[in-house]
């Protein structure tokens, strides 16, 4: 049960970061043009690429604490 809330916890973190990074660092201008009537759908956009971002790079984290546990099992036996 711990492992659970660890892992919903650790996406949540790892969105909410990337969120932040994606709206504030990237110029979205640039890439997308910009209008009144499409200013939602890029919301949405740079939302549903945070979830995605953040979900991989916490999949990441969470696979390397499971190898570092996985290693540190193999060392003690």
């Amino acid at each position: 049960a711990m492992i659970i809330f660890l892992t919903f916890a650790s996406h949540l973190l790892f969105i909410y970061v990337a969120h932040q990074l994606v709206t504030k660092v990237v110029d979205w201008n640039k890439f997308l043009k910009g209008t009144a009537e499409n200013q939602r759908k890029i919301q949405l956009l740079v939302l549903f690429i945070a979830i995605a971002l953040g979900y991989l790079v916490s999949n990441f984290f969470l696979d390397l604490m499971t190898i570092g546990r996985s290693f540190s099992d193999l060392l003690t036996q």
